[in-house]
């Protein structure tokens, strides 16, 4: 059994800070690098890593990513997947604490798959949870 991703960060911002940054157009696309993000469920929108595809609206190689849930102030859940093969989900939730926001992800579905190259995506997926997207959250909270 493939384990869940669980990543946190904690974030010198208030709650209504951080789900600005969390789901507003032209925020989002600053710390999840992504395009075409819209706040509305069920809609599409796709993580494309590399900024020269992204500039020009490509989504060659790019993660599809629907919107599931928004509960402001308090998480979101969008769907992560590639075309032709089963859908992830990554849940996001916040929690006040004295000093700002706990920012908790969970990415979960990894069970539908078999295998070590899967184990090895999710594997390099906890770690750019954990180093790149949280952190980059954090600091477009915090800027």
């Amino acid at each position: 059994m493939i384990e869940d991703i669980w990543q946190s960060i904690e974030i010198a911002a208030s709650p209504e800070r951080v789900w600005q940054v969390l789901t507003s157009e032209g925020l989002v696309e600053q710390w999840l690098g992504c395009m075409n993000y819209k706040a509305e469920i069920g809609h599409v929108f796709y993580m494309q890593q590399d900024p020269a595809r992204r500039a020009a609206g490509d989504t060659t190689g790019a993660t599809h990513c629907e919107l599931l849930t928004l509960e402001p102030p308090r998480h979101m859940t969008f769907s992560w997947y590639y075309p032709e093969m089963p859908k992830t989900e990554v849940l996001i939730t916040l929690e006040p604490t004295e000093s700002g926001t706990r920012v908790a992800l969970v990415h979960t579905g990894w069970d539908q798959y078999d295998g070590d190259q899967i184990k090895a995506i999710r594997d390099a997926l906890a770690g750019g949870w954990g180093s790149y997207v949280l952190p980059q959250l954090k600091r477009v909270a915090e800027g």
